[in-house]
């Protein structure tokens, strides 16, 4: 009657620490997945169009600078939150769609709002332990060898069924063979290059079919 809030008003309840901590746990391994996928694709894009090797602490720098974007991405949605949150307090009565916030939805925008905050804190965190992005490095040298690979097989077919044991030791080969024969194949033979004795193109060659080996992957970056 006199502006004191009622018993039961939400702006007076506290932030559930068990909601928020199940909040920040779930979106930082999303935030995770995501700059792993980031990295791979920079990774590839370094490879193949670049024609860059493989050079770890170039890309753990990148993994710096992807983490350090989404802990700001963090922070932009907090203070959306807050402004959200301004406005709704002025706003009484029922909600009438999803993202009509009213006065009765400040206890849902103050933990997503702390969400972003604490989630924001801990990507910064994470960009400054060195072993944490290595890890995120590791995982993203194998997802671009792994699409790097699955690509260049689909193209190529199967000549003839694989070996019963074929896929043991699968992985290691492949990144062998990427981190060796591929980075020599590509130094001896930079792209755009004509090998010494190879014809060159004239009318009566097969027509040009507009694809390139390496679109499906660059597509990715």
């Amino acid at each position: 009657m006199f502006g004191r809030r009622s018993k039961n008003d939400v702006r007076d309840r506290p932030v559930s620490q068990v909601e928020l901590k199940r909040a920040v746990d779930e979106g930082f391994l999303i935030a995770k997945a995501a700059v792993v996928v980031a990295v791979a694709n920079r990774i590839i894009t370094n490879a193949l169009r670049d024609q860059g090797y493989f050079d770890h602490a170039l890309i753990a720098d990148a993994a710096r600078q992807e983490l350090h974007r989404m802990a700001e991405e963090q922070r932009g949605d907090a203070a959306r939150m807050r402004e959200i949150r301004a406005t709704a307090s002025k706003q009484k009565g029922r909600s009438r769609h999803q993202h009509d916030y009213r006065r009765g939805d400040d206890l849902k925008l103050r933990t997503r709002e702390a969400t972003y905050e604490q989630l924001a804190a801990l990507l910064d965190r994470r960009r400054d332990d060195q072993g944490f992005v290595d890890g995120i490095v590791l995982q993203a040298r194998a997802r671009a060898w792994d699409d790097i690979g699955t690509t260049v097989v689909g193209r190529l077919g199967w000549a003839q069924r694989p070996a019963d044991d074929y896929e043991v030791g699968r992985d290691e080969r492949l990144q062998q063979m990427l981190d060796e024969d591929f980075a020599a194949l590509l130094a001896e033979h930079p792209v755009g290059s004509t090998p010494a004795g190879a014809d060159e193109p004239d009318d009566a060659d097969d027509p040009d079919d507009g694809s390139d080996p390496a679109d499906a992957d660059t597509a990715r970056a």
